[in-house]
């Protein structure tokens, strides 16, 4: 094994298992020290973050776990905190803490919705602010990889996911793109990932989803040295395929300009031959 992250601490958020789980198992083989930070449990009542860091161990790797919910700021605070308390330092940081309520908008409760934002989307910031202060201390450069979905970009109702967590992981696109472009001047990478694999909260057969495993190497690789040059970027990873996005709002796809405003009765004669709609 090349122990392409050793000397380097890994925080993975929702590390106890699935995309999670499996990135921290391969950054530790790396020679990463890792932080796994889970706070559920199995049908036993044992702590999911526990697993993890057990078979970390038992394959002569370094891990701890921590409990701490995402959804706060102390939480998020005290996760990088057990880095820095364990380790002395954070290097990298791999968002992937979520889950989802299903369900139609009109029957999903203000409780779920604000349930499903504050893991996902407040996650990332409490985490990335976190990691961020501590990254730009220790003046080295640090790697933040955050997880979206093609759930927030689905024109179409697919069940499988919900609006609250459709409207988080999209938000997770414009979050890695503003980070990305505030952490570059210290050498601090951002991307994001559009994984597709079988977990425990997505455990549905579907066209291209394998085991979490599947979806590690990349994200395994976002963190190393070679990829200090990568960032603002937008991963896709499933099965064999791994995929780079075009970066969102970069262009249009269609641009109709005159000299001076438009006339509604322009854009009624305008609109429907690009879009659809009901021409004039």
């Amino acid at each position: 094994m090349a122990e392409r992250l050793a000397g380097k601490v890994a925080v993975i958020t929702g590390g106890g298992g699935g995309i999670g789980g499996a990135v921290a198992i391969d950054m530790a083989a790396e020679g990463a020290k890792v932080v796994v930070n889970d706070f559920g449990k199995d049908e036993n009542g044992r702590s999911y973050a526990d697993n993890i860091v057990e078979k970390i161990k038992e394959a002569k790797g370094t891990a701890v776990a921590n409990y701490d919910s995402v959804s706060t700021m102390a939480g998020g605070a005290n996760i990088i905190n057990t880095a820095i308390s364990n380790f002395g330092r954070i290097d990298i940081l791999v968002n992937t803490a979520g889950f989802s309520r299903r369900g139609l908008t009109v029957d999903l409760s203000e409780e779920d919705w604000d349930s499903v934002i504050d893991v996902h989307l407040k996650g990332h910031f409490s985490c990335s602010k976190a990691a961020a202060i501590e990254m730009i201390k220790q003046k080295s450069g640090g790697r933040i990889i955050n997880v979206s979905s093609a759930a927030g970009f689905m024109f179409f109702n697919y069940p499988l996911f919900g609006i609250s967590y459709a409207s988080a992981k999209a938000g997770v696109v414009g979050f890695t793109a503003k980070l990305s472009g505030e952490l570059q001047e210290h050498g601090i990478t951002v991307n994001a990932l559009f994984p597709n694999a079988r977990t425990r909260g997505f455990p549905e057969e579907r066209p291209g989803a394998e085991p979490p495993e599947f979806v590690a190497p990349i994200v395994v690789y976002l963190a190393t040295d070679d990829a200090e040059n990568i960032t603002g970027q937008f991963f896709s990873a499933g099965g064999g395929d791994v995929g780079i996005y075009t970066r969102p709002m970069q262009g249009t796809s269609m641009l109709m300009r005159k000299i001076g405003k438009w006339t509604l009765d322009e854009l009624h004669q305008v609109i429907p031959r690009t879009v659809g709609g009901r021409p004039s």
